[in-house]
């Protein structure tokens, strides 16, 4: 009984237990195969994460691009035309418009500007102009920042108390802001159609350069104005010919609009 023992003590040759066992080649493919997609999730994440911040940096360069381009066509007899925003190419327009010298695109290509369309924008990572050639079949991932909108028409109407006297008189003013560029030339008050009541601007003139986004009506004598504030609409008259829009492809002013005057915060 003894030796019987002793047999079934004695471990088997070349036996081992099963927790001092390595893995066998199933379970290192699995183990690779494992690690294998987890890194290609963090790489693919990582590249997402990239191509985002780089996206982002293109919008914020572009914003500031067409604010300069805004102001420029605000101030200039002729709007900005200038294709591809290089130092070469744009001249006094940096340190006049814009405060420093234009950058590359995250990709390394100039920032482009197309004026009849009234955008600024970055060809993008595939590195295709899409605004100059359209490819069928092809996604565009051109990055664009309009600075115009594509109709024109009044944006707001402010009442200004110009002399702070709490009160709606003479020498007062009301501006009217435009979508686009417009040349103004001989407005005059009976160009607009108010309401509630009618004729409210009694007999005001203008006070404005004769190009820009703004029209100013100043409160003059004989007549006094008879606006309610948050009350009284105005809108263009039909047919008006005074006030066309000067960006390279004029459209025509939206008169169906009435625009409630509202007071501006001083």
């Amino acid at each position: 009984m003894k030796r019987l023992n002793m047999l079934r003590c004695r471990p088997v040759k070349g036996y081992r237990p099963l927790d001092a066992r390595g893995f066998n080649l199933i379970e290192m493919m699995v183990a690779v195969i494992i690690i294998a997609t987890l890194v290609l999730i963090a790489v693919r994440e990582y590249g997402e994460y990239v191509l985002r911040a780089k996206i982002t940096k293109a919008q914020v360069d572009l914003e500031e691009l067409a604010k300069a381009v805004r102001m420029y066509n605000t101030k200039e007899e002729q709007p900005f035309r200038i294709a591809t925003f290089t130092i070469l190419e744009l001249g006094s327009f940096v340190g006049t418009y814009l405060e420093k010298e234009p950058p590359f695109d995250p990709w390394g290509t100039p920032y482009r500007h197309n004026a009849d369309m009234g955008i600024v924008y970055s060809i993008g990572p595939d590195g295709l102009d899409s605004q100059i050639r359209v490819i069928p079949n092809f996604p565009s991932d051109d990055i664009i920042v309009r600075y115009m909108p594509q109709e024109f028409f009044i944006t707001k109407v402010e009442y200004v108390d110009a002399n702070r006297n709490i009160r709606i008189d003479f020498g007062d003013r009301i501006d009217i802001f435009f979508s686009r560029p417009a040349k103004m030339t001989n407005v005059s008050v009976f160009d607009f159609i108010t309401n509630y009541p009618e004729r409210a601007l009694g007999s005001a003139i203008v006070s404005s350069p004769p190009k820009g986004n703004v029209l100013s009506f100043l409160f003059a004598s004989p007549v006094p104005p008879s606006i309610n504030i948050g009350e009284t609409t105005i809108r263009p008259r039909d047919f008006i010919d005074s006030i066309v829009d000067c960006s390279p492809q004029p459209q025509p002013l939206r008169k169906h609009d009435e625009i409630l005057i509202q007071s501006r915060r001083m």
